[in-house]
């Protein structure tokens, strides 16, 4: 500030003494030149200090610059030496994985006959849990938590009802699973278990987590994945009767076929024991359960649209029901065809099921529950469409009549889902 007064000072007073030096000789300069003269080294002047000003603040913004990068780059070695610092995160959260789902569902369900009935509900699943890996993935252990009711291990389902009460959650899965590396291809598994068999809900609901123990083994022959599977399952335990339990032996194939074509074939022999003492479901004729099941499914890629069918057939060779019309009802078969899959935004699916389930060929307490159970035949119509990766909307309608009991009622029940998984 100081050097800005000094220069207007000297050359005031350099005009004062060249104006008196002039007086004095008698120059012919008109005073006001002086002071035009002045003027313009004043403007001058200003000018300057106008660029002074605009470099001294470059100087200024630059500086400021450099200072906070000074700083963020201090922050950032401060971060890093605080994150060296820092314990690990605990072993076991390797390999854990989160998963699950969420359903609303709306139904109508609708019959004619001497049972006519109307009915609506909206319902609700919610499904989710945790599998952890280790030892190379050899082992691993599960547990999914899920609605529904205790009493049913058909359905997952919970309907808005009882004045807005809260809703129950259960375990569903609790298991553990081991494929040791030195046998490749055998598994075990034990718990409340994922179901391992090969099988459509022509014998299992899709909902049902059998419990007990199993074991697969799978090996290629000639280009052909033979396997084998065998289920000790508890059904129920008592001390007053014996111990209702259900023993699976399974084999079968999967085999390629021409034009790319999969193919899946299996047999099994069901032994139920002491299933008098227990009967799962409607089915109450008193004695043991025995059941041959035959399964082949067929997938395929045409036009670049995947597509499967499939054919499923259950006797039950210890039937010996004598109630009046129901002699005899020991065999079962289901047959489907489904195109499309659900995987990514845009997919799409639709399949169809006819399905002829006598009364006494399978426990009615393990399979479809949608269906209806036993002494049943009928179709099923399926759709779904991917709204997002994560996002489907879908609808199920089942028309179905009894086989053997009110043969003149139809049974119309239709399912409009969006499911959300995460």
């Amino acid at each position: 500030m100081k050097n800005r007064l000094v220069l207007p000072v000297v050359l005031v007073l350099l005009g004062t003494i060249g104006l008196s030096f002039g007086t004095a000789l008698g120059a012919e300069k008109p005073q006001q030149d002086i002071g035009a003269l002045i003027k313009a080294m004043s403007e001058r002047l200003e000018t300057q200090d106008r660029k002074i000003a605009l470099l001294e603040g470059k100087l200024t913004d630059e500086a400021l610059q450099a200072a906070r990068h000074e700083e963020i780059a201090k922050i950032m070695s401060d971060m890093r030496a605080d994150a060296g610092q820092r314990t690990a995160l605990p072993k076991w959260l390797d390999n854990l994985k989160f998963y699950g789902d969420l359903r609303l569902r709306y139904e109508h369900h609708a019959a004619d006959g001497t049972q006519m009935r109307e009915r609506n509900r909206y319902r609700f699943r919610l499904r989710f849990g945790f599998t952890k890996k280790w030892l190379d993935d050899q082992m691993e252990v599960g547990f999914r938590l899920a609605s529904g009711s205790n009493a049913d291990g058909q359905s997952t389902n919970q309907t808005f009802d009882n004045a807005f009460n809260k809703k129950q959650i259960w375990i569903d899965r609790a298991y553990a699973k081991y494929s040791p590396n030195m046998l490749p291809g055998l598994t075990l598994i034990a718990g409340k278990i994922p179901n391992i068999l090969e099988h459509t809900d022509l014998v299992f609901d899709s909902d049902i987590n059998p419990e007990g123990a199993a074991a697969a083994y799978q090996h290629a022959i000639a280009g052909i994945d033979v396997f084998g599977k065998f289920a000790h399952l508890v059904v129920n335990e008592t001390r007053d009767t014996h111990d209702t339990i259900l023993n699976v032996y399974q084999g079968g194939i999967h085999t390629p076929l021409p034009f790319g074509a999969k193919a899946t074939i299996a047999a099994a022999w069901y032994d139920f024991e002491n299933y008098e003492d227990s009967p799962v479901g409607g089915n109450n004729w008193a004695r043991n359960t025995k059941m041959i099941n035959v399964l082949a499914k067929v997938k395929l890629n045409t036009f670049d649209i995947p597509w499967q069918v499939y054919f499923d057939w259950v006797h039950n060779t210890a039937e010996n029901d004598q109630t009046p019309g129901l002699e005899n009802a020991a065999d079962g078969y289901a047959f489907g065809v489904k195109f499309g899959r659900n995987k990514k935004q845009g997919d799409w699916s639709i399949g169809y099921q006819f399905k002829y389930i006598e009364e006494n060929a399978t426990p009615s307490g393990l399979n479809d529950s949608d269906f209806g159970g036993t002494d049943l035949r009928g179709h099923v119509i399926k759709s779904k469409y991917n709204l997002t990766d994560f996002l489907t909307a879908g609808g199920s309608f089942f028309i179905t009549r009894p086989i053997a009991g009110e043969a003149e009622r139809n049974d119309f029940l239709m399912q409009l889902d969006l499911v959300w998984k995460f």
